[in-house]
């Protein structure tokens, strides 16, 4: 068997990170497959990884500006040569632009993950020198490159399971940044508009805040967050997750198409329904819980045909679901398939 040294470059090495957190369990399950890692992270915090894992930093947790950090990662770059012989970019295609000529001129083999569904100028740079670009969702803009490969989400079920907490009945749950794109405000009114008509549900908000989008939200639905039908409760490390998705009858993910959050994903393997908007789900998500974009009254339907249906019927649906997840998306699964992949280059 051929013996892989693989480079992980990515954003962020930090288990407690609310949004990125999960890259240090992915290294953790990574690190059975391959020889040894080098991993490259732009911010280092904490980090709990096995011993063929080595972590060096481009400085950010110390405050480098932008252009020293770029110049950490490319002297890294030099400095370690000889430590990997395969690179895995995560999510980020300016590390392979500008690690690209280096890499094709020691004979490294390339890969990106890259799962947004715009992409432009600098993603197509990176696929000139990728050999393989990964993406979980059919939509993502990396999707269109003869290279592509989609792979499973990576979630680990034995962290996001169901937990031993009663279920709160008309509880709504988001997971993830309160911001635009990510349509909190359309999910809350939803709420509202259910509560209006007499079935008072209640809706639980995690995640860090953009400032300014977060503030027009707790003035314009003040009277729910008086009558504590709105919680926003902030970011919440992913360990600390499983229980919140447990005591929720049910989450709602607005994503514009295309997107393919992992929140979904790990209510489901929490065994709380998701009701989406983006049909990139429609592998996973019983089509009658992928509602179309910009409908806030399908969203309350959804909700309340969820928080309504008989407790079996509940049951049996969550069982289903993470099945599914545990099937298609474990993390064991994506390690085994990313290492097949990169054996192969």
């Amino acid at each position: 068997m051929k013996k892989i040294r693989l480079l992980i470059v990515t954003q962020k090495v930090d288990e407690n990170d609310p949004v990125l957190g999960f890259v240090c369990r992915w290294i953790q399950e990574f690190a059975k497959h391959f020889e040894t890692i080098t991993v490259i992270g732009f911010y280092v915090g904490e980090y709990h990884l096995p011993k063929n894992v080595s972590v060096y930093s481009a400085g950010k947790e110390k405050g480098y500006p932008k252009w020293k950090r770029g110049l950490t990662y490319v002297s890294l770059l030099v400095s370690l040569q000889k430590h990997y012989t395969h690179v895995y970019a995560h999510m980020s295609p300016e590390f392979v632009l500008v690690g690209g000529p280096l890499w094709k001129l020691w004979g490294k083999y390339i890969t990106l993950w890259y799962n947004h569904t715009a992409g432009d100028w600098r993603l197509t740079g990176a696929a000139w020198f990728s050999k393989k670009l990964f993406h979980t969702s059919p939509y993502a803009a990396s999707a269109r490159f003869p290279q592509a490969v989609r792979m499973p989400a990576g979630i680990d079920t034995q962290v996001f399971k169901p937990q031993d907490v009663p279920k709160k009945q008309n509880e709504v749950y988001f997971q993830g940044r309160v911001a635009p794109a990510k349509r909190v405000w359309e999910i809350a009114e939803a709420v509202r508009r259910l509560r209006m008509r007499g079935t008072l549900a209640t809706l639980t908000v995690v995640g860090p805040e953009e400032p300014t989008y977060a503030e027009k939200m707790k003035t314009e639905f003040g009277n729910m967050i008086d009558e504590r039908a709105l919680l926003f409760i902030g970011p919440k490390k992913s360990t600390d997750t499983p229980v919140l998705y447990s005591a929720a009858k049910v989450s709602v993910n607005l994503t514009a198409a295309g997107n393919y959050d992992k929140t979904v994903l790990e209510s489901m393997a929490c065994g709380t329904p998701a009701i989406v908007s983006s049909p990139a789900f429609a592998d996973l998500v019983p089509a009658e819980w992928i509602i179309a974009e910009n409908n806030i009254d399908a969203v309350s339907s959804a909700i309340k045909k969820i928080v309504s249906m008989p407790t079996e019927i509940y049951k049996a649906l969550g069982k289903e679901l993470r099945e599914e997840v545990i099937a298609k998306h474990e993390i064991q699964v994506l390690a085994e398939t990313l290492f097949k992949n990169i054996q192969n280059l």
